[in-house]
This record gives C-alpha cells, structure tokens and sequence, in this order.
C-alpha cells in the first residue's frame, strides 16, 4: 500500500486526540455528540475541547488523564476512546466523571448549580448484550424508573456492532455515518462518505492526521506496544516483552518528527505535554531538550 493512501484509525488513542483537539473538525464534533445527547448544535460550536489532567489528592494516589473533556453551557462531557477492553476499564472511566463532579463541588459551587457531567465512551469492541449500537445510561430506581440523579449520565458507542450495520438501512442513518469514520482502514472507505461540508472537512482532516510524521510515529510505537501487551497476556516471557516495548520506542523514534520541522517538533511536543507524557519520552519521540519542553505551556 502506499504511504500516501494510509488511513490511521481514529481508534488510535493518539489519532483520536488529534482529531478530536482540531478546530478542522468541530462542526463533525458538534453533530457527532448532538446525535448522541440530544445536546445543542450550536451550543457544542462553540465549546471548547481539551485534554484534561485530574490531580491526585495525595503524593500515592495516580494521576487520572482523560481522554478529551468538553464544557458547553451547564455540561461537563468526557469523551473517552476504549480502543480494547480489560477488567477496569470501565471503572477507571467512572473515576473520571466522578473527578469532574467532586471539582465543582470544590469550587464551591452552588449544588444545584452543578453541571451535568456526560461520559461518551467510544468503544472498540462489545461489551453489552444489547442488539443495539448506542447505549445510555443513569442512575434510575430498579422497578419504578424514577431518576435518582439527574446530573450525570453515560452513553457507549459500539463500533463493533456498527461494522456488522448498513448504515443505509438505519434509523440513524446520519449518526452511524459520522461513526463510521472510526473504523474506516482506507482511504476508498472515506471517500464513501463524502458528503455533506462537515463530513468533508472531517476526512480531509483524518487524511492530513495521516500524513503527519509525528503521528505516525506515536502511531506504530502505541500499535506495538498493543501487541506487546496482547502477548503479555497471552503469558509470553518478560524478556521478550521488554524487548518489544524497546522496539515500540525505537520504531517511534525512527518514524517520528526527528527529522521535521522544528514548529511541527514543538507543537507535538505541546500537544503531548498536555496530555501528561513524560517529559523524557517527549524528548525521546521530538529531539527537544528538557529546557525547550519546559517552557511550553
């Protein structure tokens, strides 16, 4: 295949942070998550989309970095891409929408006052036994249906499940089509869903994502390190795991923006400053010193 036809999935934790942090890709955003939530249009136009780092409360408690949070008028959404599943992972992302709650709490804000905290989890797989492909849930009593909380509620998205629907025979046609994205591998398959301005500006997008040296490096060095912990699992020795995970570094390295433009080496260093990578594997992934990194904001 030739590298200029090369599609990153968007399942990709790397590539769904750079997609979804684009300004190129806010009117496919705001449909996306109206679709979802029944949320304003032009309310989610104008919100603003960021890498969320959660302080721990103390030195032995781990920092919790979600995937992208977005704040339009009373609502807090955490928008989490689950590229596989493991025992955890949903409680893990619980533990987040319960950080965005406890910090307007301790703002101290008024409680009624408090925004409603939405999780989106976009999940790579099927978990639930539902024949369906979006699924919502909140805190409701077991017999009468009755909301206990009206102030959070999550939905997962089951692209599983969306690769076995034509989205042309849907009722959600429109939203299935905007999903599709994620499980596209080839550039013909985007080019299927040219269509309306949004849907265009989107692919063009995920298409220049695809072009981008720096992240097609952070790309294969996430995609081996997928493998090497599959093989962990699947009871492989520790040696060979460690010299896979040193592989992932070294392939990152070889494919990355070391060789790019210094503005391009900066603004990947930034992007992934935000969302918490280690300082030296920053270094590691864009040849910047200690002291240029430290000077980002």
């Amino acid at each position: 295949m030739k590298t200029d036809s090369r599609i990153l999935e968007l399942t990709s934790d790397v590539v769904f942070k750079a997609f979804m942090m684009s300004e190129k890709t806010k009117e496919y955003k705001a449909k996306l998550i109206h679709l979802i939530t029944g949320i304003d249009e032009e309310k989610l136009l104008e919100a603003e989309y960021v890498c969320k780092e959660f302080p721990a409360n103390n030195k032995k408690n781990k920092v919790y970095r979600s995937d992208i949070v977005v704040n339009v008028e009373n609502n807090i959404l955490n928008i989490e891409m689950n590229k596989m599943y493991y025992k955890g992972l949903f409680e893990k992302n619980n533990t987040y929408m319960n950080k965005i709650r406890s910090e307007s709490f301790n703002r101290g804000e008024d409680y009624l006052e408090i925004e409603k905290v939405i999780q989106i989890n976009i999940d790579n797989f099927t978990h639930y036994k539902g024949d369906k492909i979006v699924y919502k849930f909140e805190m409701r009593e077991e017999s009468t249906g009755e909301l206990e909380c009206e102030n959070i509620e999550s939905y997962h998205i089951d692209l599983e499940k969306l690769r076995k629907v034509c989205y042309t025979n849907s009722e959600r046609k429109e939203l299935i089509k905007i999903l599709t994205m994620f499980i596209a591998k080839e550039k013909s398959e985007l080019d299927s869903l040219r269509s309306e301005e949004y849907m265009n500006d989107a692919i063009n997008e995920l298409e220049r994502i695809s072009r981008d040296e720096g992240i097609i490096g952070l790309y294969d060095a996430e995609e081996i390190e997928r493998k090497v912990r599959n093989t962990q699992i699947k009871g492989a020795k520790l040696e060979g795991i460690e010299e896979g995970k040193r592989e992932g570094i070294e392939q990152g390295k070889k494919e990355g923006v070391k060789q790019g433009k210094r503005e391009e080496r900066l603004e990947l260093a930034r992007k992934l400053k935000l969302d918490g990578v280690d300082i030296y594997k920053i270094i590691e992934y864009t040849s910047l010193s200690e002291e240029e990194i430290e000077l980002l904001f």
